[in-house]
């Protein structure tokens, strides 16, 4: 409407008019500056909410991390300390060739020494998974007096691989005779590749 034709208009008309011009400007001042900035708060609000959403996380996953990596460590350690007790093919065959040797040491007298085959036995079966562990065994028959096997029991776990003395069977060769002969089952665990396992 041109300005002449509102100048024309009654008082009200032109209130009117003014009104909804003024609508109209604030309107579009609104559109055009107001609503930008809102939207942009807007974002700036969502992206720091996600943000701080994003360093929660972080840290969530930086502690389990952490917490995993010393389970690890403590692992690796619990595996290296296993393997230190294991016997490697030439240990175990050191082992098995010294036991005269370790015998003659303690005073007993070397009867015989049996190998025992790798036979199934619960206790020390390698397991399904390949882990390259197989249990060893031989039957240790000596003659001497009790202090003297004891001391032979004693020497052979005092290693740093571990013999366990499966049983002990004790039988008198004449009577009353203080050097009875001792028949100890021990075994012994061997690992295969210690070096690939490490």
């Amino acid at each position: 409407m041109p300005v002449k034709h509102l100048a024309k208009l009654n008082r009200s008309t032109r209130s009117a008019a003014l009104a909804a011009l003024a609508a109209i400007v604030s309107f579009a001042m609104y559109n055009w500056i107001v609503a930008p900035h809102a939207a942009y708060l807007s974002a700036a609000q969502g992206y720091e909410s996600a943000m701080s959403n994003i360093v929660m996380k972080n840290k969530i996953i930086s502690t389990r991390v952490k917490v995993r990596r010393k389970n690890l460590q403590k692992l690796r350690e619990q595996s290296a300390l296993l393997q230190s007790t294991l016997f490697t093919p030439e240990k175990a065959g050191e082992f098995f060739s010294d036991l005269q040797a370790i015998t003659e040491e303690t005073g007993c007298i070397v009867h015989s020494v049996n190998l025992i085959g790798n036979k199934p036995n619960p206790k020390y079966r390698q397991s399904e998974d390949t882990s390259g562990v197989v249990a060893k065994s031989a039957v240790l028959s000596v003659v001497g007096a009790y202090k003297d096997i004891a001391s032979l029991m004693k020497r052979l776990q005092a290693r740093t691989q571990k013999v366990w003395i499966d049983s002990v069977k004790v039988q008198t060769l004449e009577y009353g005779s203080d050097r009875p002969k001792c028949d100890i089952t021990i075994t012994i665990c061997e690992i295969q590749d210690k070096e690939d396992t490490l």
